[in-house]
């Protein structure tokens, strides 16, 4: 009998320290859940320059707040028959305290914990959400995430573009516009204005054709004298220049952005929009491709190959260093001519 007692004892003894640590354990979710969370969110906001590293990231944040609100569900369930074992083996000295409200029941905590997880499991689902609609994998062209690219990292990229002169950028374009009369020219992909704003302020007329309005407020602030006319567009329709024919279309840094696919679309609109001896330069990047930037391989013999049936001719003028430093991109001047 004092055997069977003290068996019972132990038990109760066990049972106790069971239940004791899982609630604990229980109280201790929503902080594993705060550390797990803000610390994904945090390595988001150093990433926006991936926009699927934060994707991840934030899939993995919503996928760990909805794994916690499942082990606290068995977590409560394990301790409700733990305490339904300790009143029955002593229900005289048991306290249950069994509320009926809202914020007196037995599960009260829980509810607010799984609240809070589910919360926050949403709330990663909808910011990763918002970068996919960003970085414009969904319903988006080529062309449309690209732009998505430099309107996240316009800022950064401004610094650098704005240290090059024009003179150094364009060699070639700089003796064909430095002191001559004025020209009316159009600049495809505009960026940051550095280019345009050297054009006006040489006489010339210049209407700036930038899709990432990131870049066109830094161009409106960076060159605030500047006449450029800025619109909104994009090749390879170029749908908003009706009338308006050019002397001169730059295209700098942006044939690599152009899809293949969408290549003899846009040379044939830019070709419609030159004057009848307008001519178009272009500067080729010759390096690996960039799916982030939603850059493809270009080389002067595709060019040569998509200019020839429209009636373009094509001069080349050499291969140049990156004046950004980068070993692995050169970059090679061509300028089309009817």
């Amino acid at each position: 009998m004092a055997d069977a007692d003290a068996s019972k004892l132990a038990a109760y003894n066990q049972n106790s320290e069971n239940f004791r640590s899982l609630n604990q354990l229980m109280w201790q979710i929503p902080l594993i859940a705060m550390s797990l969370t803000g610390g994904l969110w945090f390595g988001v906001s150093k990433t926006d320059s991936s926009p699927l590293f934060q994707v991840c990231l934030l899939g993995l944040a919503a996928a760990g707040n909805f794994g916690l609100l499942v082990v606290l569900q068995r977590l409560r369930y394990i301790m409700q028959e733990y305490l339904g074992w300790l009143r029955k083996f002593d229900p005289e000295g048991f306290v249950g305290a069994p509320g009926d409200g809202f914020f007196t029941g037995p599960y009260m905590v829980r509810r607010t914990f799984q609240l809070m997880l589910t919360l926050a499991a949403i709330a990663s689902l909808i910011l990763m959400g918002a970068t996919i609609q960003q970085a414009g994998w969904i319903g988006e062209d080529s062309s449309a995430r690209a732009v998505a690219f430099y309107e996240r990292q316009a800022k950064d990229l401004a610094e650098n573009y704005e240290l090059i002169p024009f003179d150094q950028a364009h060699p070639i374009l700089f003796n064909e516009l430095a002191g001559k009369p004025p020209r009316s020219i159009l600049d495809v992909g505009a960026g940051t204005g550095r280019d345009a704003n050297w054009m006006v302020a040489n006489g010339h007329s210049v209407m700036a054709v930038e899709p990432a309005a990131s870049f066109r407020a830094l161009a409106t602030r960076l060159h605030p004298n500047s006449s450029a006319q800025w619109i909104d567009d994009r090749l390879p329709k170029l749908e908003k220049l009706t009338a308006q024919r050019f002397d001169w279309i730059v295209l700098s840094a942006l044939w690599m952005h152009v899809h293949p696919k969408d290549r003899v679309d846009a040379l044939a609109r830019l070709k419609s929009l030159l004057k009848p001896a307008g001519k178009i330069y272009i500067t080729l990047r010759l390096g690996p491709p960039d799916t982030a930037r939603e850059i493809y391989p270009v080389t002067v013999e595709e060019l040569r190959d998509l200019s020839r049936p429209l009636g373009l001719k094509v001069q080349e003028f050499g291969e140049r260093e990156d004046l950004l430093g980068r070993q692995e991109v050169k970059w090679r001047t061509v300028v089309l001519s009817l």
